[in-house]
């Protein structure tokens, strides 16, 4: 069964569900692939909580542009792209991610890529170092308030 794992893991993931279809009923099987089964289960969540952090990550660079660009044209497309990413985190959000996504780290990357961008504006204008929301108020929150929140006022 392992084989067939590395082989073609689509058709090892439908004889496996199968198998466990065939198990729930009451059968007796034998071939179930248990030690990889285990990790892929295992791995799906991890997935789960990757692709919402890469979501939030996405979002905070554009809240970024945003705040650190705030008179470029392409200001309410950044906020667009926010809102799509929130969005779609939040549909793919589930409670228990709360506790598993560091927003600080996601943040300090998100800043860091954003700094090292360069525009026609000129110089990225100042950005708050902390992150100046939290995760709950990232996930279905309002662009427009979220954006507020970012820019910082010229020292």
């Amino acid at each position: 069964m392992s084989a067939l794992y590395d082989a073609d893991f689509v058709l090892w993931s439908e004889q496996q569900a199968s198998l466990l279809r065939r198990l729930a009923r009451g059968k007796k099987v034998n071939d179930v692939d248990w030690p990889n089964l285990v990790e892929e289960v295992d791995s799906l969540g991890r997935s789960a909580i990757s692709a919402v952090r890469s979501l939030v990550q996405n979002a905070l660079e554009h809240l970024l542009k945003a705040a650190a660009w705030p008179m470029a044209a392409t200001v309410p497309k950044w906020l667009a792209e926010a809102e799509t990413f929130l969005d779609a985190a939040e549909d793919d959000w589930t409670a228990s991610m709360a506790s598993r996504i560091d927003l600080a780290t996601v943040y300090g990357k998100a800043l860091k890529h954003v700094r090292k961008l360069q525009f026609e504006e000129g110089p990225a204008g100042p950005l708050p170092e902390a992150c100046p929301v939290t995760l709950s108020e990232l996930i279905g929150g309002d662009v427009d308030r979220l954006a507020a929140r970012f820019r910082v006022p010229n020292r």
